[in-house]
């Protein structure tokens, strides 16, 4: 009898942990098809947005082994990146080799999928809001996709001597509207206004001159002292443009509303049982990382950009979790910092910082190094899945990441050269590190030194050296928003 009761308690929990996976499979697959029905009629830039978005589903679709998924990606995939001019081989290589497998089932799952897909699925364009910052007398915005003019109306009041400028979004807020301050008006508010409309309202007792203006997806509303330089998105209609080109670069130019549209995640490498390596005095990599995230952290926040570190203490972190992490703050660059280590025979040879970005390794050093930080990644990806999810990444990403790591490779150099004109120049090199898998924005790791090299491993503990190079990473980081805009 208790076996019976024992076997039908099973089969309860197995049917309702298959219903909630397919519930789950089936509004993945829904979003990728939607994806690939906008294809045909989509801009260059939209092409790329999607191609972007279809990334993100075959990274979690290749990590989750679902096979249908893997494959509706692909097809996307190679479809937008026959219309970007890019290669495609490789992908379909990959997708041909999983049809064969799976052509049956997959036109049955297919069939069944496109079936559930409802028109209503495709007339969803509401935005949602994923960050309100205000800096300078101005709020910054940024969405989950990017806002274009029609998505927002402009239009104000005058009542009683009391002024308001109100601008609506179609939007949804899903967190808690934080609270504005701005200094040169009464009071500033956001919040939902209903479903699908969010409303901004400033108000003041005399006249408001506001001026909105989109960049790169994110809206800035910036309050003007000046009524000569405002501009106005006038009626109650969306507008052909919002500022002029020579009011939008003015405001452009200044760093601090820049950088405080800016999200920034700092991963110091290893940590608690995973010290990384132990070099000369039993130094731990683990420790001068951490300690060296830290004071860029603050330098960074001086700045005006937002910073998060993926561990604040000795605590370890699985490698998956780390770019996880960076995703799920919406991070606009990711960098993990390390240390280096050489063999024995080489310990006094081998110095000097090096950058990296992702990409297969084409040297045997960088093999090396990057086999050394790899130790702790745990997958279960195939090696097809692993080769075709690098090569994708390299194609897709690769441009921005080798930016961003030249930036920071030649802004640390000029820093600490000040002071030690030995420092050795490691270099920009390419290598398949696991830790920047699945990072959904520039992704770089720096090896700030070799903590097995006496003189460098003395400096990596000096908070003196350990500022500059702080110093020099920030650097890096403003030169390439600065060049990339």
């Amino acid at each position: 009898m208790e076996k019976i009761i024992i076997r039908t308690v099973l089969k309860s929990v197995m049917i309702l942990f298959f219903s909630i996976t397919l519930l789950f499979a089936e509004s993945s697959v829904k979003e990728i098809d939607a994806l690939y029905k906008k294809i045909p009629y989509a801009s260059k830039n939209e092409t790329a947005r999607i191609l972007h978005e279809l990334e993100n589903h075959y990274i979690n679709s290749v990590v989750s082994g679902n096979k249908i998924e893997i494959q509706k990606t692909l097809k996307g995939i190679i479809k937008c990146q026959k219309l970007l001019g890019f290669d495609s081989k490789t992908y379909e290589s990959e997708l041909s080799s999983l049809t064969k497998k799976t052509q049956k089932s997959e036109q049955k799952e297919i069939k069944k999928y496109s079936e559930a897909i409802k028109p209503k699925d495709q007339k969803n364009s509401i935005l949602s809001i994923r960050s309100i910052n205000e800096k300078d007398n101005t709020i910054i915005i940024k969405f989950n996709n990017p806002i274009t003019k029609s998505k927002m109306i402009f239009f104000e009041i005058n009542r009683n001597g009391i002024y308001k400028d109100i601008y609506d979004l179609k939007a949804n807020l899903n967190f808690k509207a934080p609270k504005l301050s701005i200094s040169s008006i009464k009071s500033a508010k956001i919040a939902q206004n209903r479903a699908g409309k969010v409303r901004l309202v400033f108000e003041d007792k005399q006249k408001i001159y506001s001026n909105a203006f989109i960049r790169e997806g994110t809206l800035f509303i910036k309050i003007q002292q000046n009524p000569d330089n405002a501009a106005k998105i006038k009626n109650t209609v969306p507008q052909k443009h919002i500022v002029t080109k020579k009011e939008t670069s003015t405001i452009e130019s200044k760093s601090t509303i820049y950088a405080s549209s800016k999200i920034i995640v700092i991963d110091p490498g290893h940590g608690g049982k995973d010290p990384g390596a132990v070099g000369y005095k039993k130094y731990q990599e683990k420790k001068a990382v951490l300690k060296i995230s830290k004071v860029l952290k603050d330098i960074l926040q001086k700045k005006g950009y937002k910073v998060y570190l993926t561990r604040e203490n000795d605590k370890f972190i699985k490698l998956s979790d780390r770019t996880k992490f960076a995703n799920k703050k919406n991070a606009d660059l990711f960098i993990s910092i390390h240390a280096n280590a050489s063999p024995k025979s080489q310990k006094l040879t081998l110095k000097g910082i090096e950058t990296f970005f992702l990409s297969p390794a084409k040297t045997q050093k960088a093999k090396r190094i990057a086999a050394k930080e790899n130790k702790s990644a745990v997958t279960s990806m195939n090696e097809m899945s692993k080769n075709t999810l690098l090569s994708f990444l390299n194609k897709t990403k690769i441009i921005q990441s080798n930016k961003l790591a030249i930036d920071i490779q030649k802004g640390m150099l000029t820093q600490v050269r000040k002071k030690h004109g030995d420092i050795r120049d490691g270099g920009v090199r390419e290598a398949p590190f696991y830790v920047l898998v699945g990072a959904q924005m520039p992704a770089i790791l720096v090896e700030i030194g070799y903590i097995t090299n006496p003189k460098e491993a003395d400096r990596l503990f000096n908070p003196f050296y350990q500022k500059n190079l702080a110093i020099g990473i920030s650097e890096g980081v403003n030169n390439y928003f600065v060049n990339n805009q």
